[in-house]
């Protein structure tokens, strides 16, 4: 058992921290609900105190970084955006004084890509990182020859870098190259219905790629291709890790699909699971992509319908109180590092959710005070993003000895 003291800090324009007593509370909340969508906008809400006659050094628009403790030694960054909202009001007012309460907005970097317009001249037919790439390169600058010729420093805010410098001082475009999966997975039909935001043509990108378009602790913009998950080696949890109070799993009807459609550059490509529909009745779903190629359409139809076609039970959330003793201190630097598309598994859980999970962190919610740190996984499960044949699937007639290879592996399937 290891004692854990998260301290957060919030520090604003990369130079005026608060912690301590000065924080209430941080709440911050990043990426996507389940595989079928994109991420969203990660935001932070963040409540300090100060006596009212001592005003907090915060505007609009200004930097804010977000770190913890880790578990070992040192910090993380746990969140970086741009403050959007500021409301102040008085908790307390009297001669022996006055405390304001700060409720601070932030936004990530994904909320800046809606506000770039991009496409005008089209994109020809490329793969899906590559199309990413080229989105996001049109809509942050990337060199000094993009900078208008009439710009300079003091047309800018005090706390703009380089860096952070994309015209509007609004984003953290670090590492594009870098962090973006070139060429990637699927090749895309070309584009040219017009200008459009950066956010909506490149999370259609991503989701037509099956890859996912997110952003860091760091405040950088990562886009992971369909195939980069495929290698990752897993975070164990243990039952000393999950708080088991608000674990939840539900199977629900809606959540079926055993008649797929996916649309691509010439037509629609369809894949139905007989079985599934004789169970539970015919439940359709389409999903709209800039695929070029039929193959890939079915492809994509196949493994949705084999991903979608029966229930699956698995937890929607899991907690981990990173400040609780019973966590490691190995455990809580690799949480506070967690990230979109995170690889974790367990095999604690009660019986009622299975016991077993292996899965990716598809979305996440820090809940902090200067004491505890909770941090909320929501997690998809490995197989909605990479096959696993159930028994269900199999056709009753179908016996081991009748499978060729005869080297054929269960796992292999």
């Amino acid at each position: 058992m290891t004692d854990y003291d998260p301290y957060p800090t919030v520090t604003f324009a990369g130079a005026t921290t608060y912690a301590d007593n000065t924080i209430s509370s941080i709440s911050i909340r990043m990426g996507r609900n389940d595989v079928t969508t994109q991420p969203q906008p990660g935001y932070a809400s963040i409540s300090l105190w100060t006596d009212a006659s001592e005003p907090l050094a915060v505007s609009l628009s200004q930097a804010v970084s977000i770190s913890i403790n880790k578990g070992t030694s040192g910090t993380q960054e746990i969140f970086a955006g741009i403050i959007s909202d500021i409301d102040i009001s008085l908790q307390a007012y009297g001669s022996d004084g006055s405390i304001a309460v700060y409720s601070i907005t932030a936004v990530g970097p994904l909320s800046q890509l809606n506000r770039h317009l991009v496409g005008a001249a089209g994109y020809a037919k490329e793969f899906d990182g590559t199309r990413i790439l080229n989105i996001l390169s049109e809509a942050f600058l990337q060199s000094w020859s993009d900078v208008g010729p009439t710009i300079t420093w003091n047309d800018l805010p005090t706390e703009t870098t380089w860096a952070s410098y994309d015209a509007t001082n609004v984003a953290l475009v670090d590492n594009l190259t870098a962090n973006v999966d070139v060429p990637g997975v699927y090749e895309l039909q070309a584009y040219s219905s017009g200008e459009d935001d950066a956010y909506t043509l490149a999370t259609q990108a991503a989701q037509s790629g099956r890859g996912v378009l997110w952003e860091g602790g760091d405040g950088d913009l990562h886009y992971d291709d369909y195939a980069s998950r495929s290698t990752a080696s897993p975070l164990t949890l243990t039952a000393d890790d999950i708080l088991a109070r608000g674990l939840r799993t539900a199977a629900q009807w809606g959540e079926i699909v055993n008649d797929v459609n996916v649309t691509y550059r010439a037509g629609t490509e369809v894949a139905r699971d007989e079985n599934s529909i004789i169970q539970y009745g015919q439940l359709s779903g389409t999903r709209t992509t800039q695929l070029h190629n039929s193959a890939d359409a079915l492809t994509q139809a196949q493994d949705f319908l084999e991903s979608r076609a029966y229930p699956r039970m698995y937890p929607e959330t899991i907690t981990i109180p990173l400040h609780s003793p019973t966590v490691s201190d190995a455990t809580r630097d690799a949480l506070a590092a967690v990230y979109n598309g995170l690889r974790v598994n367990t095999s604690a859980l009660p019986a009622v959710f299975g016991t077993t999970f292996d899965g990716f962190v598809e979305g996440y919610t820090w809940n902090l005070t200067r004491y505890t740190a909770e941090l909320a996984l929501t997690c998809s499960a490995y197989s909605e993003t990479y096959l696993s044949i159930i028994w269900d699937q199999e056709p009753p007639t179908l016996t081991w000895a009748g499978y060729t290879p005869i080297t054929q592996a269960w796992q292999d399937l």
